[in-house]
């Protein structure tokens, strides 16, 4: 029974719906009777009834020689058609998963047309950003910042998979938002994954949200309103646009602090007055001639301000120093 011929049951203005609740009204009525009760040919009410026989909406009685015909209760019909829709639409949704999978996995592969490609939905991001970090065979460059893609269960997948791939050998930097001090999971996460080999920093506001695997493949997240029905995110392979998301991450990375169990820990003041001189332009042996401490202690107190700021330069030792509020 189609949709169609299904919903002319109810509807009186149709001649299998006029006959239909004919027969509803009308039990075990011949065709003379049921044709006197609809003023209708003898020839369009058995054309109906036959019609509404192969729906099995009626059912044609014999009774010593005499055909009736009666309907089906009109709940039992309703209650079929429901359960049979339901299987269409669950078949519709289990084929649509089946599309859905290819959907993703073509846009995830080369074959995906373009350098890039739009993300319109969530859990797409979400499995964006396992795949690349699944798939990266060196190194994963991630700009974490709220609100965040997955929380509870869903995060904890996403720890457990970053923390085997730094197992298998992956390269993590990792840069956060300021906030992940006041949030005591992610925080955990960091340093776990810190203590496996992993890098982390952190910036007061990173401006993107990103993730570069290998410096081959990225996935950019531009909001999290899918209603808003535009792409929440793009996919990105090898073009002007990856080498760009790649160099602002370097920058980022650079400015940034290195994430620590104690981000307010104090600076002692003699590392103050290193970092103050340091900012000033003045040399190893000036310094240590101003503070009255050998050169081999300033060198080896310098290298650790460097260290514990993550800069590779003074400047940067500086600019992180005073991000910090020790300057």
């Amino acid at each position: 029974m189609n949709v169609t011929s299904f919903q002319q049951l109810f509807e009186h203005d149709s001649p299998h719906g006029r006959t239909y609740a004919a027969l509803v009204a009308h039990p075990r009525s011949t065709l003379a009777e049921l044709a006197a009760h609809l003023d209708r040919p003898s020839g369009a009410v058995a054309a109906s009834l036959e019609a509404l026989c192969e729906m099995q909406a009626v059912v044609r009685i014999d009774t010593n020689g005499i055909a009736v015909w009666d309907a089906h209760a009109p709940e039992v019909l309703s209650e079929a058609e429901s359960r049979r829709r339901q299987q269409e639409i669950a078949r519709m949704h289990a084929a649509a998963a089946r599309l859905g999978e290819t959907f993703r996995s073509v846009r995830r592969s080369s074959r995906g047309a373009g350098a890039t490609a739009p993300i319109y939905e969530i859990r797409d991001m979400v499995a964006e950003f396992e795949e690349l970090q699944q798939s990266a065979r060196s190194g994963v460059r991630l700009v974490e910042r709220g609100p965040f893609l997955c929380e509870g269960e869903r995060a904890e997948r996403l720890f457990e998979l970053k923390s085997a791939r730094i197992a298998a050998g992956v390269r993590y930097q990792t840069l956060y938002q300021d906030n992940i001090y006041q949030d005591p999971d992610r925080l955990r996460f960091a340093l776990s994954t810190n203590s496996a080999g992993a890098q982390a920093r952190t910036l007061p506001d990173p401006p993107l949200k990103v993730l570069i695997a290998d410096g081959e493949r990225a996935a950019l997240m531009l909001h999290h309103d899918e209603r808003r029905g535009d792409p929440i995110g793009i996919r990105v392979g090898p073009s002007p646009m990856l080498d760009l998301l790649i160099h602002t991450f370097d920058v980022l990375w650079a400015m940034a602090a290195p994430i620590s169990v104690n981000p307010n820990e104090p600076l002692e003041e003699r590392d103050r007055a290193i970092l103050t001189l340091m900012g000033l332009g003045a040399t190893d042996d000036t310094i240590a001639r101003r503070l009255g401490m050998s050169r081999r202690t300033v060198v080896r107190r310098t290298a650790a301000l460097l260290e514990r700021l993550g800069a590779s330069t003074r400047f940067q030792a500086g600019v992180q120093a005073m991000r910090r509020g020790w300057l």
